[in-house]
């Protein structure tokens, strides 16, 4: 080997090795102190509970353990049920009395995760731990002397706060609002998707008197204006919207006396529909496919604009929904392909029982999306998560509960569609 071609050998392996180190710094640079606002998807919602082994199984937990750290929040023990826990009778009575009535079960001075369960963009902006909205004002009396012997009131504009919902009062406590929360940690990677709810209200709900395009885009345009003030965010992830009338919790009904508007998308625990109120129409499908569009198209534009990563989730479930997802051990194992619906025997599932949040698996292949945008935007090799290690510990997925037949074939499970079709 002569002199010139060693130099060149050298001088190769000094920048192969100069660009791993400098990856890696920027990785850890980047994820010195990562940042959460989002919704349920993120707190780490699982069969109509928040808790700390769903927590634990929220996209920022994982992602941000894969990068090599971590988020802190406020620990939740309700409110609500863990559906799975009651169904296989791992939680009793005074386990359900506890649940229903929730609290936290450790708490954070100030939570680098304040991602919450419910909230967009809207109450990321507006909502904290002890009020509904900080920017509500109300008119009160206030008493004064007008002069020294007459004494009289006048109304002004005081402060309105209202108490917000459970997941606000536990997650974010004296905290603030998400927001708030966000300038006062100053992250140097933001996990900054609150857009489902914006859309996942109308699946809910099976109406489209929810949507609000023009409050949307004011309150997304905001958020990202105001974290991008806060100077320390050098990067970050985004994530489009499912097609949510294609999530497990609704399904296809046909009216048996053919009216169109008792026909369509109903709420998977309705035997019947009673009035057009409960069902999804075509016409309202076609609404929500269009303002789904929109809200997208607007994510994806925020994240070119904040330099962010963005995972193109509408597409990854289109995907499942037609393909399924293979799930293989490293030994070549596959319990077959899962399914974008709630695990059933012989089948696997992404949905939680609920139908319409992951379950432990679903967390994982949920993260590992997000990873891959990361390291695509960025360069990054982040590892992603065994999705086949959550499939083998999710035991929703290994011991499967047909929610459906126990709400129709069991007299508990009648009584509880029977309630709920009452008060939903």
């Amino acid at each position: 080997m002569n002199i010139r071609n060693f130099w060149k050998i050298l001088s190769g392996t000094f920048l192969i090795v100069g660009a791993s180190t400098l990856s890696a710094q920027s990785q850890a640079q980047m994820f010195s102190r990562p940042g959460v606002i989002g919704d349920s998807l993120s707190q780490g919602f699982y069969g109509a509970t928040v808790e700390e082994k769903t927590q634990n199984w929220a996209y920022p937990v994982l992602v941000s353990k894969q990068a090599g750290s971590n988020v802190s929040y406020n620990v939740l023990k309700g409110p609500y049920l863990n559906f799975e826990d009651v169904l296989k009778g791992d939680c009793g009575v005074f386990c359900i009395a506890a649940s229903i009535i929730g609290g936290n079960g450790s708490t954070v001075g100030l939570p680098t995760h304040a991602g919450i369960t419910g909230a967009d963009y809207t109450t990321v902006l507006q909502t904290s731990g002890q009020c509904e909205n900080i920017n509500a004002t109300t008119w009160a009396k206030q008493w004064y002397w007008e002069t020294w012997y007459w004494y009289t009131y006048r109304w002004v504009q005081v402060p309105d706060c209202q108490s917000p919902d459970k997941f606000h009062q536990f997650g974010l406590r004296s905290s603030g609002t998400q927001m708030q929360v966000m300038q006062a940690v100053k992250p140097s990677f933001l996990f900054g998707t609150a857009a489902a709810n914006h859309v996942l209200c109308t699946a809910l709900s099976t109406s489209t008197d929810c949507l609000d395009q023009a409050r949307f885009v004011r309150d997304i345009r905001s958020t990202m204006s105001k974290m991008a003030a806060i100077g320390s965010i050098k990067g970050g992830v985004l994530f489009t919207v499912p097609n949510v009338t294609s999530i497990a919790f609704l399904e296809n009904y046909n009216d048996p006396q053919g009216r169109v508007n008792y026909s369509g998308l109903k709420a998977f625990f309705r035997s019947s529909v009673s009035d057009p109120s409960q069902v999804l129409d075509k016409n309202e499908v076609a609404t929500i496919t269009n303002f789904l569009t929109s809200i997208n198209n607007e994510v994806k534009a925020q994240a070119v604009a904040m330099g962010f990563a963005l995972a193109d989730l509408k597409v990854l479930f289109d995907d499942l929904k037609e393909n399924g997802r293979l799930i293989k051990s490293p030994s070549g194992y596959s319990p077959g392909y899962a399914k974008a619906n709630w695990p059933l025997p012989g089948q696997p599932g992404i949905f939680g029982l609920d139908g319409v949040h992951p379950n432990m698996y679903g967390h994982a292949v949920f993260a590992n999306e997000l990873i891959k945008a990361i390291n695509s935007k960025y360069g990054y090799s982040i590892p992603q998560v065994s999705e086949y290690t959550a499939w083998y510990y999710d035991s929703l997925n290994r011991n499967p509960v047909d929610l459906k037949k126990f709400l129709t074939d069991t007299l508990f499970g009648q009584f509880i569609s029977w309630v709920i079709g009452i008060f939903v």
